[in-house]
Order: structure tokens, then C-alpha cells, then sequence
């Protein structure tokens, strides 16, 4: 293989990215570029303020709460620390519609911390700010634990043997070293956030919604030129904050060190401490909604289960849910596997960014581009599939190539001087040694477009509805029973997502 030239393996994928993604985004720049009075609105600016402010604050509690948890995780054999950290992907891989839904039952107006507490949080920015921190806090943790766990120990035990107390040791020594990746987990959060569209449009209401639910709102309204000069602004934003994140991740950072022995007194309440406050933000809501579902005002109940079973139309969520997100990972897995094979091959920092793009471009963001450079194909199938194919395209590149990198030099040179070809070296080399990289990033591809939200409400038709979809049309449906059946299709969902990741990735637990 290596006798094909790096771009040709890249080609397809390049195509494809300029097709549903460099196209959309000119034609939007055509159609808003010289809208500029919304950015005179004082409307616009207050939401465009709000979008900041509540992914800074989001980033700043993430940081405060997720890097020092990280630190004693990597430095301490704490038991059912691998367990721990494998399971805050679950988070990850949680469709928002799912979160929305614990979240509601948690802290909703009729919430349960609500009847028990009497404080009523549902008006307040603090729910959206939680719903963040739900998917996010678990990247910030992920990033940061992969950052401190490569600071040697013998140098934080040199920093001791100065003087230097533990934390001391750790601000001096563990921080200045680990501080790309902790930042990177912190610019990686804003990014979310500001990006962020179902939790907004759900939990946000009128007084907090975001950039992101503006465009979505001035496109279902036909204000295109006016939700282009919104995707615009939002795409500046996008633009620095990705620059700063492959700024900060740029190459590597060494070889994980080992933890030290297990530990105790201090350090081990401080996990405790830390983890018990992670868990229960992470977890509670997925636990609510299970438990909302099996439960009634009469106690405990199957009939909310019972209609969603028995309801013709959660066969077809289902099997357009299923079906749409195989198509779309059959394709992510395709052309993201060839574009990282022809990006190695190439050692290109340009492939590699390229690669980052469509992470650049929220789902909604995306969707209108493709009504605006595409109207006639904008109501067809390939088209929603095309968007799922390029919000999942970048989670397999990023998978493969740290695994592609990783790959020793003299294996690949000893197969080559034993006569094996390009073919053979691939076959017996670098598939079986990349492929649980691969496997991973299928994983997240796969749960992530299960439970797409944004693009899919804007370009999908009442026969292409899926399990997101569904609930989000029982969540409009006042009364009990739909918000019970709501959190059973919301179970099912969560349950199809988990099933996927853990079958592909193999329970591995890897966030790359």
C-alpha cells in the first residue's frame, strides 16, 4: 500500500468533506456574510454573551472539580479506579434527549430533589449549567488523568524531598508539566458547551437560550440570511478555540508512568470526596430516568414500558435509528480509516487539522448550510445521512491515528526485509495492531449518531423519525403517562448506546 500516494487515500474523504461541509459553510457566507446588523441586535449579543459565559462557567467548575480528581487518580491505586473511569464514558456516549430527561426528573419543577428539597432550580441557569457538566466533567477528567498519569513520579518525589508538601509538590511539579492536557480538557469543554443545542433548547427556555438554538429557531422561521450571520459568528468562535485545542495537544507527552502504592488518609478522602461529587452528576440522571420509567404516582409500574412496546410507531424509531446509524458508521469508519492511513503516510499537519473540521460546525449549523447549498436534496435520506457520516468521520480519524503513530518503526521495517509487500504488511501488521483503535472509534461514531439530535430535527421527515426524534415529540405531550413513556423510550436508547460501545470497543474504556 505504500506504493498509492498518501492523497489518494485521502481523496474520498477529502471530497466528502468539501462537499457536505466546505460548501455549505460558502454558501452560508454568501447568503449571511453581509448581514452584519445582527450583530448590532442587542438581542443577539445578549445571547451571543450568555453562550460565553455559560461555557466559561461550565469549563471553570469542570476544571476545579475534574483536574484535581484526576491528579489523585493517577498518582494513587485507589480501588475500582479503572471501573471508575471506564464508566465515565457512559456520559459521553449518552444521547442528550436521555440527559435532558434525568435531568428533569431530578430537578424538574416536579422533580424529586425538587419535592424533597422545596428548591426549585428549574428556572435558573444552574440546570443548564449541570447538563453540561453531565457530558462534560468526564472529558475534563479523561483529559487530565491522561496528562498527569505521564509526570514521573521521581520528580514529585525530588519535590518532596525538598520540602515541598504533597500538594506543594503537585501545584510546583505535576501542573506546569500536565498543563497542556488539562487545558486542552478545559478549551475541549467551552467548545461543548457553546456548541452545545438539545440541552438549551430543552432545559434553557426562553431567558437561556443559546447561539445554537437561535440558529435553530431563525432557520425554522426561514430568517436564512439572518441564521447564516449567526452560524458565522458561532464559526469564528469555533475557529479559535479549535486552534487553541490543537495548539495544546500538539505531539506527545511521554510514556504513562506508573501509580504509586495505594493510598490512604488524605488523599484517599479526596477521592472519595471528589468521585462521590462526579459520580452523582454523571450518573444520577442516567439512574432517574431508568427509574422514572418503571415508576408511577401509584408505585411501581410496567405500563409505561408496556405502551411504549405496544406502540406501532416505536418499531420504526427503532429500525430507522438502528439502520441510519449502521449506514452512517459503515461510512464514518470507510473514509475516516482511509483518511488516517493517507494522513500518517503523509505526516501532514494539514491532513490532521483537516481532519478537526467538522467538529468546527455544530449539527444545526450544519443541517441549515445544507437547506441553504442544497434546497431540492435537503428533504432526501442521503442527505441526513451525509451529516451523520461527517459528525462521525472525525471520532474515527482521531481514534486511528494515535494508533498509527504508535506503531513501531522496526516491526514494519523487519516484515518489509522479509520480502512482505505493501498488502502483506498491512494485512499481517498494521490491521491487527490498529485494529482496536478502530474498533473504539466505530464505537463512538455509532453512539454518537444514535442519538444525533440537532441535524436530524432540522432535516429529517415524519417517515425517517427516530428514537430522538420520538422523544422529543413526547416530551410536547402534556400529562404523566407520556413523560413515563418518554423515560422508557429514553432507557431503550440509552441501553442500544451502551450496548453498541462496549460491544465495539470491547470494554476498554479508552478516550482518545
Amino acid at each position: 500500500m505504500s506504493r498509492n500516494p498518501p492523497l489518494l487515500l485521502t481523496l474520498p474523504a477529502l471530497l466528502f468533506i468539501t462537499a457536505f461541509l466546505a460548501v455549505p459553510l460558502v454558501r452560508t457566507l454568501l447568503e449571511g456574510g453581509v448581514n452584519l446588523s445582527v450583530w448590532r441586535d442587542p438581542y443577539f449579543l445578549g445571547r451571543l454573551a450568555w453562550t460565553l459565559a455559560q461555557a466559561a462557567g461550565t469549563a471553570l467548575l469542570a476544571l476545579l472539580l475534574g483536574a484535581p480528581l484526576a491528579y489523585l487518580l493517577s498518582r494513587y491505586d485507589v480501588p475500582g479506579k479503572a471501573l471508575f473511569l471506564r464508566l465515565l464514558l457512559l456520559p459521553f456516549v449518552t444521547p442528550v434527549l436521555v440527559a435532558v430527561l434525568g435531568l428533569s426528573a431530578l430537578l424538574g419543577p416536579h422533580g424529586w430533589v425538587t419535592r424533597w428539597t422545596g428548591v426549585d432550580i428549574s428556572d435558573s441557569p444552574a440546570l443548564l449549567i449541570l447538563g453540561n457538566l453531565f457530558f462534560n466533567l468526564p472529558v475534563m477528567v479523561r483529559l487530565a488523568y491522561g496528562g498527569f498519569s505521564r509526570v514521573p513520579p521521581a520528580l514529585l518525589g525530588a519535590a518532596r524531598s525538598l520540602g515541598a508538601s504533597a500538594w506543594g509538590a503537585a501545584w510546583s511539579v505535576a501542573v506546569p508539566l500536565a498543563l497542556p492536557g488539562v487545558a486542552a480538557g478545559a478549551v475541549l469543554v467551552f467548545l461543548y458547551s457553546a456548541l452545545s443545542f438539545g440541552l438549551p433548547l430543552a432545559l434553557g427556555g426562553e431567558a437561556y437560550g443559546t447561539l445554537e438554538v437561535e440558529v435553530y429557531q431563525s432557520a425554522f422561521a426561514l430568517r436564512l440570511p439572518e441564521a447564516s450571520a449567526l452560524i458565522l459568528g458561532q464559526l469564528a468562535l469555533t475557529l479559535v478555540a479549535t486552534w487553541v485545542y490543537v495548539s495544546l495537544t500538539r505531539g506527545g507527552t511521554g510514556v504513562p508512568a506508573p501509580a504509586v502504592p495505594r493510598a490512604w488518609g488524605g488523599a484517599l478522602l479526596g477521592v472519595l470526596a471528589l468521585g462521590t461529587v462526579t459520580a452523582v452528576i454523571c450518573f444520577a440522571p442516567l439512574l432517574a430516568v431508568v427509574a422514572r420509567g418503571l415508576l408511577g404516582s401509584a408505585g411501581p409500574t410496567l405500563a409505561y414500558w408496556q405502551g411504549v412496546l405496544t406502540d406501532q410507531q416505536t418499531g420504526l424509531l427503532v429500525w430507522n435509528t438502528v439502520r441510519f446509524a449502521l449506514l452512517a458508521g459503515v461510512g464514518a469508519v470507510l473514509l475516516g480509516g482511509s483518511f488516517a492511513l493517507g494522513a500518517w503516510r503523509a505526516r501532514s499537519r494539514v491532513l490532521d487539522a483537516t481532519s478537526l473540521l467538522p467538529l468546527m460546525v455544530s449539527p444545526v449549523s450544519l443541517a441549515v448550510g445544507y437547506l441553504l447549498a442544497y434546497p431540492r436534496l435537503a428533504a432526501t435520506l442521503p442527505m441526513l445521512l451525509a451529516a451523520y457520516v461527517l459528525l462521525a468521520l472525525p471520532l474515527v480519524v482521531r481514534s486511528l491515528l494515535p494508533a498509527l503513530r504508535a506503531l513501531p518503526p522496526r516491526v514494519l521495517e523487519a516484515a518489509r526485509s522479509l520480502g512482505a509487500g505493501p498488502w502483506a504488511v498491512f494485512r499481517t501488521v498494521t490491521w491487527p495492531l490498529t485494529l482496536p483503535a478502530l474498533r473504539g472509534g466505530a464505537a463512538l461514531a455509532l453512539s454518537t449518531v444514535l442519538g444525533e439530535f440537532g441535524a436530524t430535527l432540522v432535516l429529517t421527515r415524519p417517515e425517517w423519525a427516530t428514537l430522538s426524534t420520538g422523544l422529543y415529540e413526547r416530551l410536547g405531550r402534556p400529562g404523566e403517562r407520556n413523560l413515563g413513556e418518554a423515560c422508557a423510550l429514553a432507557t431503550a436508547l440509552l441501553l442500544l448506546s451502551a450496548l453498541t460501545f462496549t460491544v465495539l470497543d470491547g470494554g476498554r474504556g479508552e478516550m482518545t
